[in-house]
C-alpha cells in the first residue's frame, strides 16, 4: 500500500469517526464536498471560538501594562523626583555649613590649612608625576601637599 492511500484511508476513517462520510457503493470510503482537513478542524462541541480566550488574555495584558505604566509614570513625577529636590536642597545645607567651618579654620590659622596629625600611609608616593608631585586633583585649599622626594 502506498503512502498517500494509506494517508487517505486514514483520514477518511477520522472523518468517519465523526460523522462526516457520506457511503460509497464501493469498498472505499468518499468524502462528501469537504476534504478531510477541513473536517478534522470543524468545531462540534465547543461554545466558543478557540481565539476569544487569547485575545481576551492579550487585551487584559495590555491592560494591566498601561495601568502599571501610569502608576509608575506618576510615582516617578510626584515621589522621586520632589523627593531628590528634597535631598539636594538638604545636602547643600551640610556641605555650605561644611565650607564655611573649613573657611574659618583656615581664616584663624593665617590663611593656612591647620596642623594634621600626619600618618606615615598617607600621601605616599614611590616615584613622581609625570607633571610633579602634586596629584592630578590636587587642590591647595583643600588638600596637604605631598612632601619632596
Amino acid at each position: 500500500m502506498s503512502l498517500a492511500r494509506s494517508a487517505f484511508n486514514l483520514t477518511a476513517r477520522s472523518a468517519a469517526r465523526i460523522g462526516a462520510v457520506a457511503p460509497a457503493s464501493s469498498s472505499r470510503a468518499v468524502v462528501a464536498r469537504q476534504s478531510p482537513v477541513q473536517l478534522l478542524q470543524t468545531r462540534s462541541v465547543a461554545s466558543a471560538p478557540n481565539g476569544t480566550e487569547f485575545i481576551h488574555e492579550r487585551k487584559h495584558i495590555a491592560d494591566h501594562a498601561a495601568k502599571s505604566a501610569d502608576l509608575w509614570r506618576k510615582i516617578s513625577m510626584f515621589v522621586c523626583i520632589p523627593g531628590a529636590i528634597v535631598i539636594g536642597v538638604y545636602i547643600y545645607g551640610i556641605e555650605a555649613e561644611h565650607l564655611h567651618h573649613r573657611d574659618h579654620e583656615i581664616h584663624e590659622n593665617g590663611g593656612e590649612l591647620p596642623e594634621r596629625v600626619f600618618y606615615e600611609y598617607n600621601n605616599v608616593r614611590k616615584r613622581s608625576f609625570p607633571w610633579g608631585q602634586q596629584s592630578l586633583f590636587f587642590n591647595a585649599k583643600a588638600n596637604y601637599p605631598a612632601e619632596e622626594m
